[in-house]
This record gives C-alpha cells, structure tokens and sequence, in this order.
C-alpha cells in the first residue's frame, strides 16, 4: 500500500504537468516531500498570502527552485510557492507514521506556524547558541561569526556596542546580522530577546542569518 500511494502521487504530478499552462522550467519534475509542517503561500514571499499549512511527508511536485530560497510547486492542482529548506526527494518511513508527529508534539510550523500568536516565542539563550553554534527558528538558520576574528571595522554600524550576552549591537540595540538575501537595513526578529538588523553579508545562502558577537 505504501509503494502504491507513493506511485499514485508520482503519477498525479505528472498528469498535472500535462495539464497545467505556463509552468516554467516544467521539465524539472522532481516529486519532494515536505521535511516539517510547512506553509504554502501563493507567492514567494513572507508577505504572500497563505495558502494551507500542510504536514510532514506531504508529496508536491516541485517544479522549479528559485534563487530567493523558494520553490514553485504544484499543491492541490494549482502553482503555489514553499520553503526550499524543508523540501526533500528522500522519502522516510517516519512521515506516514501518523503517530510519530503525536508523540513529538513540540514542532515548529516552517514559514512558520499555525497563527503569529503561537510563533516560537522561546528564547534561545547565548550559552545554547555558542555550544550548538546553529539553531532553527523561524524561517531561517542561525550562526554566528566573531568580530574577534572578522572585527568589521568597514561596517558602518552607528552606536555599535556589545551587549551584555556578547551580540554587536548598534544604537537601538538591533543586534547585527550578515545576509545574502536580505538587504542591508532590513530589521527581523530574532530567538534571542530582541531584534536583529542586516549590516553586512557572506553567509552562503538563502536562508542563513550570521549573528554578529564578541565570543
């Protein structure tokens, strides 16, 4: 039964390619599978409107990957936009287990939860994220890097300070971040107590964001 609903999907996205106009780079037909709980927006953007928030082991063909960390997909017979991060074609035995995701409760809904009021409110304190040295919260993945190894003194940070955690800060205490694709000056919100703002850049890919601190 297993391999049977595995097939059926692959063959469904196939026939919704056939169907389906203007769909670019439709020769991409990649059936992925969703890693986490993950939300399907009808454009790709944080700001897009929400489609349906699907579950863990949800089949979509993914028709393209976009350089802004997206990817264009076919859901429910229609061209709608995930999360890249939390697509994968390497299907796993604990997605169909219905009970698996019961008896793991705690998870987070990737771009992002159910409503902004159950957002991951925690915060992830200095001492975690210096031992992990990565964490996931949000849409995005979280480093670090040391201005006692990289001091950044072309950066033009007004007011720049350390806080009492060890994050760079500037003047209104946004601590500073390094992005690829957020613009410098974008201002978002961070799992460690208070904003964070895009000062500089490096980090590699579309959904990193370097933390900026004095360890």
């Amino acid at each position: 039964m297993k391999n049977f609903s595995k097939l059926l999907g692959i063959v469904s996205a196939g026939v919704l390619a056939a169907v389906i106009p203007n769909c670019s780079a439709s020769a991409y037909n990649n059936t992925v599978y969703t890693t986490d709980y993950l939300r399907v927006r009808e454009a790709p953007s944080l700001d897009a409107a929400i489609i349906d928030v699907v579950s863990p082991g949800t089949a979509v063909q993914q028709i393209q990957k976009l350089d802004n960390g997206w990817s264009e997909v076919i859901y429910n017979g229609s061209v709608y936009y995930m999360f890249s991060y939390y697509l994968t074609d390497d299907f796993e035995d604990e997605y169909e287990n219905e009970n698996y995701y019961e008896e793991n409760i705690e998870y987070v809904v990737y771009d992002n939860d159910y409503d902004e009021n159950t957002y991951v409110n925690e915060i992830i304190s200095a001492n975690d994220f210096r031992f992990n040295g990565e964490e996931f919260w949000g849409n995005y993945r979280w480093t670090y890097y040391s201005e006692q190894v990289l001091p950044g003194g072309g950066l033009d940070i007004p007011g720049r300070h350390t806080d009492s955690n060890g994050y760079v800060c500037d003047e209104n205490d946004n601590i500073c971040l390094a992005s690829d694709f957020l613009e410098k000056g974008t201002v978002v919100s961070t799992p460690f107590g208070k904003d964070g703002k895009v000062y500089d850049c490096g980090c590699g890919d579309n959904i990193t964001l370097d933390v900026y601190v004095n360890w």
